[in-house]
């Protein structure tokens, strides 16, 4: 008989000292026993699972934790975050996402849970649903006894920060500062704190600034400032203000300063954008832009847009056009809704009126009461078919070759169309057909959308990546397509 107690002994041991690497060669094959009575103790499954997670291997991961809902279903919600939280730490916000959907299934009042799934929700660009999330985890630790109120107190802080982030996002000043407040008097009854006292000061400043009270939020940056100097976000926020004040040179000052700090690639795209509209200088822009592209691939769907402005400026819509369909295949639709318009715009200058009809109608489904767009969507109706072709692009000019590179031309990873061959709900996977009839796997936590009623024959876009472990193809960021 096998010594369970010594072994968890050992790996939790290991753990401590982060030596998941001998974790994983001395204990990771017990899923190869599972008559083992190893493969039925839950402590030891679930320290394993998290070495795989230190070393990123996704399938053992889920492996693992799901053998310790299957031994534990009571506490089944706690893995399934768990799983979540792994697929989180890597930026895979959808898949996060299912797993924290699937924990709340069975667990609804879970508080670290339901901050998690806002987290994600805003990360993708969700704000009326992360509201949503964030605002039942607020309602539960509203709710919960003292002695849950003591051991929540970290996460609730986190919970009204990105509360107050996402109500200020969707214009709810009074509300976001209420949010804001109540943070950061949680925040000093934590020791230590649960948020960086210049994160705080940081936000209130971008709540000033959205409200256009320019001064006091100027006053708040640098307040952030003082407590962080290294802080590129900080030096960028500062920029925008002097920019707004029309401190132009002040402005270039701070967001020059802010891309050599560490992770100061957002000052690029905010360079770029300075150059773009203010100072007119475009090949710098250019420059700004590519550093912006190079250095971080999660603002590629800003940087695009970006690039389709300078495109415009320079007379060559449909050079613009290209970029703003590599922004939107970045990111979902709605959740882009100012690379919607803009392509729709450029779509009508193009004379693609299809095009422009389906970007302003995806304007309207994520804000249906935007009474300017559905006045243009109207418009469409009566707008008589073209006769005449648009005139083609004028030709780049010496000083802004860059833009023709192919770095700022194409995406690493286009979107495919195809539809769903099989799908094995249960089992959670399925198979694609796409292209020359190429069959295609799938998982389900891939999956952007809702697959409750995914079926044989429904339209699909996707990603072609890469399973490294398996050594074979497998379709990511699956979406749903529209039928007809």
């Amino acid at each position: 008989m096998r010594d369970v107690e010594g072994m968890l002994a050992e790996v939790r041991s290991l753990a401590t000292r982060g030596e998941h690497h001998t974790i994983i060669s001395r204990y990771g094959t017990l899923d190869d026993a599972p008559d083992d009575e190893t493969w039925n103790s839950v402590d030891l499954l679930y320290e394993i699972g998290r070495a795989y997670g230190m070393l990123g291997n996704e399938d053992k991961v889920e492996r693992y934790l799901l053998r310790c809902a299957e031994l534990a279903p009571r506490r089944a919600a706690v893995f399934h975050c768990s799983i979540g939280w792994y697929f989180q730490r890597k930026k895979k916000w959808s898949k996060a996402l299912r797993w924290y959907e699937l924990a709340l299934e069975s667990f609804p009042t879970y508080h670290l849970c339901l901050f998690r799934r806002g987290y994600c929700l805003e990360k993708l660009h969700r704000p009326r649903e992360a509201m949503e999330a964030l605002t039942r985890a607020n309602a539960v630790w509203d709710g919960a006894g003292s002695e849950q109120r003591q051991r929540g107190r970290g996460v609730q802080v986190q919970v009204l920060f990105h509360l107050s982030r996402v109500l200020r996002d969707l214009s709810s000043f009074d509300e976001a500062a209420d949010s804001l407040e109540a943070c950061a008097k949680l925040a000093s009854e934590c020791d230590p704190p649960a948020i960086r006292p210049e994160h705080i000061c940081s936000c209130r400043g971008e709540l000033l600034l959205r409200q256009g009270n320019l001064e006091a939020a100027l006053a708040r940056f640098t307040e952030a400032r003082n407590l962080d100097p290294t802080s590129s976000y900080v030096w960028e926020r500062i920029g925008r203000v002097l920019e707004l004040t029309g401190d132009v040179s002040g402005a270039e000052a701070a967001y020059t300063h802010a891309t050599s700090l560490p992770r100061g690639a957002f000052a690029h795209l905010a360079l770029g954008r300075l150059h773009t509209h203010v100072t007119h200088r475009y090949p710098e822009a250019a420059e700004a832009f590519s550093e912006a592209l190079q250095q971080v691939s999660g603002i590629e769907p800003l940087v695009r847009i970006e690039l389709a402005r300078l495109h415009l400026a320079c007379d060559r819509p449909a050079a613009a056009y290209q970029q703003l369909e590599h922004a939107l295949a970045c990111r979902r639709g709605g959740g882009f809704i100012d690379a919607l318009r803009l392509a729709a715009d450029v779509a009508l200058r193009l004379q693609r009126l299809p095009e422009a009809r389906h970007f302003l109608e995806e304007v309207l489904r994520a804000t249906p009461d935007d009474h300017e767009t559905r006045a243009k969507l109207e418009a469409l109706d009566i707008q008589p078919r073209p006769t005449t072709p648009p005139p083609s692009d004028k030709p780049l000019p010496p000083a802004l070759i860059l833009l023709g590179q192919s770095a700022l031309l194409t995406r690493g990873r286009e979107r495919v169309q195809g539809i769903v061959d099989r799908f094995f709900m249960q089992k959670g996977f399925g198979f694609l057909r796409y292209g020359n009839g190429e069959s295609l796997f799938f998982h389900v936590t891939q999956c952007e959308d809702d697959t409750s009623d995914l079926a044989p024959g429904a339209p699909v876009s996707f990603i072609v990546g890469h399973n490294a472990k398996k050594g074979k193809p497998q379709a990511e960021s699956l979406r749903r397509l529209a039928i007809g």
